[in-house]
C-alpha cells in the first residue's frame, strides 16, 4: 500500500492522474450518451409495444365480431319465441351454426338456473352451468359478458365463454345463450402475429390466466392457463405497463384491453434485455475507444516525459542525494536550450558552488577553532602545573622554613627561666602561628593537587585514578570499584590528562545528582584504544527523552574530542547511568605538544 501511495505521489503518477482527470469528462459524457440511448430505446420499445397491442386488439376484435354477432342473432331468435324454444329442440340448428364458426368450440342454451337445454355438441349427462363466471355476469347484465379460462365441461378442453341473457319486457331473464371460444384457435391466431425479436405476446382473462400466447423465439411462449397475478383485473386496474416475474425472470408487459371482450387483456412483453444489450454494446464500444485513447495518451506522455523531463529530474535528484551525503563535487549537466529545466540546473550548480565554498570556509574555521581549543587546553594544563609547582616548591618551602624558625624561637624562650611568664605567653602564640602555617601548607598542597595531581606525572594514569577513587570514598558515602587491566605501556600525557579529568568530572556529577551507592570504574586497553567505562547504580538519566545537556557532560565530550576519541552516555530512569569513552592510545597529531611536566 505504501509503494502504491509513493508511486501515486510521484511526478509520473501525478501526470498519469492528470491525464485520467482530463479524460474523465469524456467518460462521463459516454455514460450520459449511453443512458440517453438506453432511455430513448426503451421509450421507442414501449411505443412499439403499445402499437402492436392496439393492432392485435383490433385484429382479434374483427375475428371475435362474428362470434358476438352469432350470439346476438341467437338471443334475438330466442326472444321471439314464447315458452316453446324451437331452437333448443332443433337438433340440427346449433350444430349447423357451430360448423360455420371455426373459432367456436360449442354453442349452448341455458335456463336462468343454468341448466343446459340445448347444445351443438351432445351432452354426456344433464349439466348445470349456473356457477360459471360468464353465466353469473350475464344474469346481472344487459351486455354480452366474458367469462374466464376454464376447461369446458362438454368439450373437455380450454375455452372462454361468452354469454348473453334473453329478457322479457319486464327485464326478467328467460334464457341464456353462450358460445365457447376455442383457445386452441385463439392460440393459432395469436401465433400468426409477426413479432419482433425477444418479444412475448399474451392474451389473459380477468383473473390473469393466459388464454393464448406467442413469442419469438417460440421457446419463450407461455403455456395456456398460466397464472400471472399482475395481469388480473384487480391488480392491473388502469395501468398500461406492468412488471412481473416469470420462471424467476423479471418481465415487463405493455397491456391494453381487447376490444369487444370485457375483462380480456392483451399483453406485449418488452424485451428490456435486448434493449439494454444494444445500449450497453454502444456504451462498451465508446468506453473501449476512450480507454484505448487514454492509454495511448498516457503512453505518449510517459514517453515524452521520460525523454524531456523525468531524465533530467532523475539526474537532479541523484546529484541532490550525493550532495546531501557529503559529495560536494556533485553537479548536473545543463540541458540544451532555454527553459525551466535549464534554469533549474544552473540554479542547482550555482547553489552547490556557493555551499561548497561555505563548507570549505566552515571546515577551515572549525580546524582553526579546534587547534585553538587544543592549544588553550594544553596551555591551561601547563599553567595549572606551573602554579601547582610554584605553590608547592616556593610557598611551601618558605612556610616550612618559617615554621622551623618559630620552633627554634620557642626553644630559646624556654631557656630563659627568669622570664617564665613571658615564655609561656610567647609559646602559646607560637603554637597558634604554627597551626595556622600547617593549615596554609595543607591548603596549598590541596590546591596544587587539584590543579595538577602529582601522582599523574609521577606514577601514571592507573595510580592517579585509584587514588582519586580512594579519596572519594573517604569524603563521601560512595563505594568505588576500580578495575584497571592491560595498561603496561605508558599513556600519552594528553590522553591520561583527558581520562583523569573525565573520571573526576563524572564522580562529581554522581555525587551531586545520581543518588548512587556503588560506582564501577573500568579502564582497559582494546586494540589501539583505551576504553573507559563508568557505571553507577543511581536514579539514572533518560538520554532519549532528556533535552537538557549539562555543562559537565559537554566538558567531558570536549575532552574526549580533544584527543580524537568519542564519548557516549547511556541510561534510563531507575537503572543508573553509564559513561563510555573510547580514546586512541596515543593522541596522534596532538602529541606535538610537549608534556609540561617534562
Amino acid at each position: 500500500m505504501r509503494n502504491v501511495l509513493s508511486l501515486a505521489l510521484s511526478l509520473r503518477g501525478r501526470l498519469v492522474m492528470l491525464i485520467c482527470l482530463a479524460t474523465l469528462p469524456a467518460i462521463l459524457f459516454a455514460f450520459y450518451i449511453a443512458d440517453n440511448e438506453r432511455t430513448a430505446a426503451l421509450q421507442r420499445m414501449e411505443e412499439d409495444a403499445h402499437h402492436i397491442v392496439s393492432l392485435i386488439s383490433r385484429e382479434h376484435f374483427y375475428q371475435m365480431a362474428g362470434a358476438k354477432s352469432l350470439l346476438r342473432w341467437l338471443t334475438d331468435k330466442l326472444a321471439e319465441e314464447q315458452d316453446d324454444i324451437s331452437a333448443a329442440k332443433d337438433s340440427a340448428l346449433l350444430p349447423a351454426l357451430l360448423a360455420g364458426y371455426p373459432q367456436l368450440a360449442n354453442i349452448a342454451i341455458l335456463t336462468p338456473k343454468g341448466d343446459v337445454i340445448g347444445s351443438a355438441l351432445p351432452l354426456p349427462a344433464p349439466l348445470n352451468m349456473h356457477d360459471y363466471a360468464a353465466i353469473q355476469r350475464a344474469l346481472s347484465s344487459h351486455e354480452i359478458e366474458t367469462g374466464a379460462y376454464v376447461i369446458g365441461p362438454i368439450v373437455k378442453r380450454p375455452i372462454l365463454h361468452l354469454a348473453y341473457a334473453v329478457r322479457n319486457a319486464q327485464g326478467t331473464v328467460r334464457w341464456l345463450a353462450f358460445v365457447a371460444i376455442d383457445l386452441e384457435w385463439l392460440g393459432h391466431l395469436t401465433s400468426q402475429v409477426e413479432l419482433p425479436a425477444e418479444h412475448i405476446l399474451a392474451i389473459a382473462d380477468r383473473n390473469g390466466r393466459v388464454l393464448a400466447s406467442s413469442a419469438k423465439p417460440a421457446s419463450a411462449t407461455l403455456s395456456v392457463g398460466t397464472q400471472i397475478p399482475e395481469l388480473s383485473e384487480d391488480q392491473r386496474q388502469e395501468k398500461d405497463i406492468i412488471k412481473t416475474m416469470i420462471d424467476g425472470k423479471a418481465q415487463t408487459f405493455a397491456i391494453a384491453p381487447m376490444e369487444g371482450l370485457p375483462g380480456v387483456v392483451i399483453a406485449s412483453g418488452l424485451p428490456y434485455n435486448q434493449i439494454y444489450k444494444k445500449a450497453n454494446s454502444v456504451f462498451y464500444r465508446m468506453v473501449i475507444l476512450l480507454s484505448l485513447l487514454t492509454l495511448g495518451t498516457v503512453f505518449s506522455v510517459m514517453l515524452f516525459e521520460e525523454v524531456a523531463l523525468i531524465r533530467y529530474l532523475r539526474a537532479l535528484s541523484r546529484s541532490l542525494r550525493r550532495f546531501g551525503h557529503g559529495d560536494f563535487s556533485a553537479r548536473i549537466g545543463v540541458p540544451f536550450g532555454k527553459g525551466e529545466l535549464q534554469e533549474m540546473a544552473r540554479t542547482f550548480n550555482a547553489m552547490a558552488e556557493a555551499l561548497t565554498t561555505r563548507h570549505k570556509e566552515l571546515s577551515e574555521a572549525h580546524n582553526r577553532l579546534d587547534k585553538l581549543t587544543r592549544h588553550l587546553q594544553i596551555a591551561r594544563e601547563s599553567e595549572a602545573q606551573r602554579i601547582s609547582r610554584d605553590l608547592h616548591d616556593e610557598a611551601g618551602q618558605v612556610l616550612t622554613s618559617l615554621k622551623i624558625d618559630l620552633a627554634r624561637l620557642q626553644k630559646k624562650c624556654g631557656i630563659c627561666a627568669q622570664a617564665g611568664y613571658v615564655a609561656g605567653a610567647v609559646e602559646t602564640d607560637i603554637e597558634a602561628m604554627s597551626a595556622k602555617i600547617d593549615s596554609i601548607v595543607g591548603f596549598i598542597r590541596r590546591i596544587s593537587s587539584e590543579l595538577r595531581p602529582p601522582v599523574l606525572d609521577k606514577m601514571g594514569l592507573p595510580a592517579a585514578i585509584e587514588r582519586l577513587a580512594r579519596e572519594t570514598e573517604v569524603n563521601t558515602n560512595l563505594a568505588l570499584e576500580v578495575n584497571i587491566s592491560k595498561m603496561d605501556e605508558p599513556v600519552d600525557w594528553l590522553v591520561s590528562t583527558a581520562l583523569y579529568r573525565i573520571v573526576q568530572e563524572a564522580l562529581t556529577n554522581i555525587m551531586r545528582h545520581a543518588q548512587a551507592k556503588i560506582v564501577k570504574i573500568d579502564l582497559h586497553k582494546e586494540n589501539e584504544n583505551i576504553v573507559l567505562l563508568i557505571h553507577d547504580d543511581g536514579k539514572g538519566i533518560d538520554t532519549k527523552n532528556s533535552k537538557r545537556v549539562t555543562l559537565g557532560i559537554i566538558g567531558m565530550q570536549e575532552r574526549a574530542n580533544l584527543v580524537g576519541g568519542n564519548f557516549t552516555i547511556e541510561g534510563s530512569s531507575g537503572r543508573g547511568t553509564s559513561i563510555i569513552v573510547n580514546i586512541p592510545y596515543k593522541a596522534g597529531e596532538k602529541a606535538i605538544y610537549e608534556n609540561p611536566a617534562s
